[in-house]
């Protein structure tokens, strides 16, 4: 009998903005920026909730968002003309929303303003925001950006671009282009109420996929069907995972120790008794999903097996209870470490302890800090949502993987699965 798929989420707009307005100026003023002109897909959605559809990183960005230290209620977001109708169904904070020409309209005849007409749907033409937009409409990104930065920006103020070649293409002066990647990172790393409730539903969507793949397992199946019904449960509930898969961490054959990465190309029979480690990734809504467990495919594990599961579980709840505001990452390593030897484990200096924000992306941490120093030893803070990876190396029938995610409260961090940390 087919195992039945997951249900379809509901997939609902945005409903106020994802950030802290406040922490992203306290955060502009640690790391002296004035302005900030923002392209990139994530930036621009985390900031406004405009998630735009059909777009390549590697294309010339058809968004920008302006903002001013002092003045983020003149924001201004810069969008290719195609994109003006979205705000009639996605609202956002940003008022000033400035229409751009685009490949859609025709080379061959004038460019003229009432052209964008075209673009908007009944309801976009009655909102209030679209005469202004209308008279804002142009031919040139450049201009639209330069005109929203304005004449004193231009001349003296310091801006961080999430794309340095877009700030030497204004003409601006070297020395007040800057990156803008640490500054939206430190911003990005504390999760608001509405974050968590997102992260929430990707770790649900990625918790029953993986069931589901499990479920679906009979005597014969291969790698590359297993990993096919985890994409196909994922697209079931709406969610997205990303060529060339979802599933992250290869399955070496036999004694292989080694730790490697999929590329899309490995396949092999699902024999009883393999151990399989579910390191899943994909999105919903824009945000990222991450982790899983270990699976003894089709057969009972050894005893073993299980001490090591067991000895997993501690480390992680040992970690989770002293992820607290101040602890590093190092300390934390040293305190699972410290577990993995006193339990008998004898490879325990082998055994990969590492971690990792989560968010929009799988970092969601800023590189440096504002004196300049590397962020390489980071350090926990309240409300972060952290990937925890532990995996006790060995071949095919030895090695044992758990991977959490947690959101930082006071008393430590809470798992966001619903399961615990034993088998599958």
């Amino acid at each position: 009998m087919t195992q039945p798929l997951p249900p379809r989420r509901t997939r609902n707009p945005i409903d106020g903005p994802l950030f802290d307005r406040d922490r992203l100026v306290r955060q502009m003023d640690a790391y002296g920026l004035d302005a900030l002109v923002l392209t990139s897909e994530r930036s621009v959605f985390y900031l406004t909730g405009f998630n735009p559809i059909a777009h390549k990183a590697d294309e010339p960005r058809p968004y920008a968002l302006v903002l001013k230290r002092d003045a983020l209620d003149d924001a201004v977001l810069a969008v290719a003309d195609y994109y003006i109708s979205n705000f009639a169904r996605q609202s956002t904070w940003v008022k000033d929303i400035r229409p751009v020409r685009a490949v859609m309209v025709p080379m061959d005849l004038p460019f003229l303003p009432e052209r964008l007409d075209r673009f908007l749907s009944k309801d976009a033409q009655q909102m209030d925001w679209i005469s202004a937009a209308r008279g804002h409409y142009n031919e040139s990104m450049l201009e639209t950006i330069r005109g929203a930065l304005g004449d004193q920006a231009i001349k003296s103020a310091r801006i961080g671009f999430d794309d340095l070649n877009l700030g030497a293409r204004l003409g601006l002066p070297t020395q007040q282009v800057v990156s803008a990647y640490d500054v939206i990172m430190a911003t990005r790393q504390f999760k608001s109420a509405a974050e968590i409730d997102l992260i929430l539903e990707a770790t649900a969507i990625n918790e029953a996929a993986i069931s589901y793949a499990v479920d679906s397992w009979s005597e014969g199946m291969r790698w590359r069907d297993m990993d096919a019904n985890y994409a196909l449960a994922v697209v079931a509930q709406g969610g997205f995972i990303h060529d060339p898969g979802g599933m992250v961490l290869a399955h070496p054959q036999g004694a292989d120790a080694s730790v490697s990465l999929e590329t899309g190309f490995e396949d092999f029979e699902l024999e009883a008794g393999t151990h399989v480690m579910f390191d899943c990734h994909g999105t919903w809504q824009q945000y990222c999903w991450d982790g899983g467990k270990t699976w003894v495919v089709g057969s009972e594990p050894s005893s073993e097996t299980r001490r090591l599961v067991d000895v997993n579980a501690k480390v992680m709840e040992t970690i989770e209870q002293a992820m607290r505001a101040g602890t590093r990452v190092s300390e934390l390593q040293a305190l699972g470490r410290d577990v993995y030897r006193k339990s008998g484990v004898s490879n325990a200096d082998e055994v990969l302890i590492f971690f990792h924000g989560l968010g929009l992306s799988h970092m969601d941490l800023p590189e440096h800090l504002p004196d300049g120093s590397r962020n390489g030893d980071w350090q926990v803070e309240q409300d972060m949502v952290i990937a925890t990876h532990l995996l006790i190396p060995g071949g095919e029938r030895e090695r044992v993987w758990l991977e959490d995610v947690a959101v930082v409260k006071d008393h430590g961090g809470e798992s966001l699965f619903s399961w615990d940390f034993g088998l599958m």
